[in-house]
């Protein structure tokens, strides 16, 4: 495999066949989500982003979107918004009339495909950054995300658009270890503006412009952080100042603040709160089904977290919010002096593990932000390589066992295959992956490992660096718990 990379001929035949296959998945459904997105594309295009959240009322107007009869409201932050919007006006001049079909679900979906191009020549660049003693390891974090089953799922075959804040994210850690501290935070800015959970992205952002940090002289890492905040301040306002004008400002924090109420434990990801889920109504189907019924039928739909409470048990909420901050200040403790861009990746890769399998109402496509991180930190680290693998099959499993190939697609491998439903499985798997994670992660970043000292910062500044060393039945019968509508917007 490394003599294969070693020419860039054949990297670059690699690079444009996984563009060739995501070309050809591009027509595909995609989830429901694609639907909303859709929405929000005619939205944008044929009206003011600023708007999209509704102007104005009391209580505050949550505006309905409506597109070929379907409809929605709006939940994502501005830069997402913005980006649907102009794929909307582009498809809007190719395709006039604004139909419905399967262009504008490929011009939709496009959208995250070409900021996965954007990550690929990335990861590509930091890699050979402050590993530029060969091409093998760059072109390595470039084809294991490219090529990477999970990766081709989530964008070009189910339309997430996790890429889109992915890359900002990535490239403010990148700029900050490379001590560009203005278009870090920039950066930052448009990633968190984009989607909320960039935020778990940001301690290791400020880790990062301690790399190359001089006690005695702290004057240009201060001032490194001051033009972070201030670029993240002055791209904040920028991006928000038309909502602000348009008085749209109570409407927009009302469409974030649905990131909290989505009533249910875990929004068909495996991990933890899944298990909890398929345990929880399997026990309470028992009278009704009978035991082998009741545990081995498929889990329908997810637990609401106002169920858990009404059944008298107490609200997971706090108690699993206080678990993952504690997950992530132990991780960030771990990462408290190291000094490499390889190992702050995946320090970033950890705390959205912690958040992903610990935290509540946490959604599948959460999952994809971890990716990009370790596909860095394997390049430059190959025992994490291993890893690296599992978490992508894991991810890709989470997805394909939900959702197939998209809506009227449909699965080749049903969930009842494996007796228990395979996504409780899958869960379980999942918990024991994250230990193995926790256990490699603390003893990685507690070495001093082979990219730590002054020559990684010399290789980020462009120096001379060192020398190379299925779901049509199942359990429903949890008492008051009644089918709720799910929120008119994407995840």
């Amino acid at each position: 495999m490394s003599r294969l990379l070693r020419s860039r001929g054949v990297f670059i035949a690699l690079f444009l066949l996984g563009l060739s296959v995501r070309i050809v998945f591009l027509p595909l459904p995609g989830t429901g989500d694609v639907t909303v997105f859709k929405i929000w594309a005619h939205a944008g295009a044929t009206g003011r982003v600023s708007d999209m959240y509704g102007v104005g009322g009391t209580p505050p107007e949550r505006r309905l979107h409506d597109f070929d009869g379907r409809q929605a409201t709006v939940n994502y932050p501005p830069i997402a918004l913005y980006e649907l919007a102009l794929v909307g006006l582009a498809y809007d001049v190719f395709v006039p009339g604004f139909p419905n079909g399967r262009a504008l679900t490929a011009a939709v979906k496009a959208l995250p495909v070409l900021a996965e191009v954007a990550i690929v020549w990335l990861l590509v660049l930091a890699v050979r950054r402050f590993r530029p003693g060969g091409p093998e390891e760059a072109r390595f974090a470039g084809l294991a995300y490219w090529f990477n089953p999970a990766m081709l799922l989530a964008s070009a075959v189910l339309g997430y658009i996790d890429a889109l804040f992915a890359l900002p994210a990535l490239g403010a850690l990148v700029a900050a270890a490379a001590g560009r501290g203005a278009l870090s935070g920039g950066l930052l800015a448009l990633a968190v503006l984009t989607k909320p959970q960039a935020f778990f992205v940001a301690p290791v952002v400020g880790l990062a412009f301690l790399i190359g940090h001089e006690p005695r002289n702290p004057l240009p890492t201060i001032r490194k952080l001051a033009l972070a905040a201030g670029a993240g301040a002055l791209t904040a306002g920028l991006v928000l100042a038309p909502v602000v004008v348009a008085g749209a400002w109570p409407n927009f924090l009302q469409a974030m603040g649905s990131f909290a109420r989505h009533d249910m434990l875990s929004g068909q990801a495996a991990n933890i709160w899944w298990i909890v889920t398929y345990a929880m109504r399997a026990v309470y189907a028992v009278p009704e089904m009978g035991v082998a019924d009741a545990f081995l039928s498929p889990v329908r739909r997810p637990l609401a977290i106002s169920t858990v409470v009404q059944l008298g048990y107490p609200n997971p909420r706090l108690g699993a919010t206080a678990v993952m901050m504690g997950a992530v200040v132990w991780g960030l403790w771990k990462a408290r002096n190291v000094r490499d861009l390889p190992r702050l990746a995946l320090t970033g890769a950890w705390i959205v593990y912690a958040y992903f399998m610990i935290s509540v109402q946490v959604h599948e496509n959460h999952f994809f932000m971890i990716l990009p991180l370790l596909a860095l930190t394997a390049a430059a680290l190959p025992q994490w390589r291993k890893m690296f693998w599992v978490l992508s099959t894991i991810f890709a499993l989470n997805l394909y066992l939900f959702y197939g190939l998209g809506d009227g697609v449909g699965f080749y491998v049903p969930r009842t295959a494996t007796g228990i439903d395979a996504t409780v499985w899958l869960s379980a798997a999942n918990v024991v992956a994250f230990y193995w994670f926790g256990r490699q992660f603390g003893r990685c970043l507690d070495a001093p490992g082979p990219l730590t000292g002054t020559g990684l910062t010399s290789s980020l500044r462009g120096e001379k660096g060192p020398p190379r060393a299925g779901e049509d039945a199942g359990p429903t019968a949890v008492p008051g718990d009644t089918p709720r509508p799910r929120e008119s917007s994407s995840r």
